[in-house]
């Protein structure tokens, strides 16, 4: 098996797995948070899977992480069981943008931890505090499970329509 990683401008990455079966399976990790998942079969027919918004694909990687847990492991998966990281975008519109880590007060109101930022192609890693936020910026957001839900109830509040 190996797998290949494919830089897509203006989209996101494209990540190729070769399957034993000698088939692939892509998966298009989107700028926007969404996701893609196709396969490819031994004749070069590419049928897409599914189609999955940020939070779809933060869960399906949940899901497949806890698979590669060795089992003789009980701390590490503990950790997984009670640890979250999620992508979190920041549109124009949020309570986030414009302001500052240290004005949001995101650790102190949440528990959870902004670990970085992704504005454009630039990487903040461990954003300090007069880090400011603009809307089209993912935040990489961790803590245990409780507080990144915590966050998302917070500062990402359901639309209402």
């Amino acid at each position: 098996m190996s797998t290949r990683e494919t830089d897509l401008p203006g989209i996101g990455t494209k990540h190729t797995i070769d399957l034993a079966s000698d088939e692939e399976l892509v998966v298009v990790a989107h700028r926007s948070g969404q996701w893609e998942l196709a396969r490819t079969d031994a004749g070069g027919d590419t049928t897409t899977l599914l189609h999955l918004q940020a939070e779809e694909g933060a869960e399906l990687g949940r899901i497949l992480s806890r698979g590669e847990v060795p089992e003789s492991d009980p701390h590490r998966q503990l950790l997984l069981d009670e640890f979250s990281l999620e992508w979190v975008p920041v549109g124009g519109g949020s309570s986030l943008a414009g302001a500052t880590l240290r004005e949001a007060d995101i650790r102190a109101r949440t528990g959870a931890s902004v670990i970085a930022v992704l504005r454009g192609r630039e990487s903040i890693l461990n954003p300090p505090p007069e880090t400011s936020f603009a809307g089209g910026d993912t935040l990489v957001v961790m803590g245990h499970r409780d507080q990144v839900e915590r966050f998302l109830e917070t500062f990402c509040p359901p639309e209402t329509g």
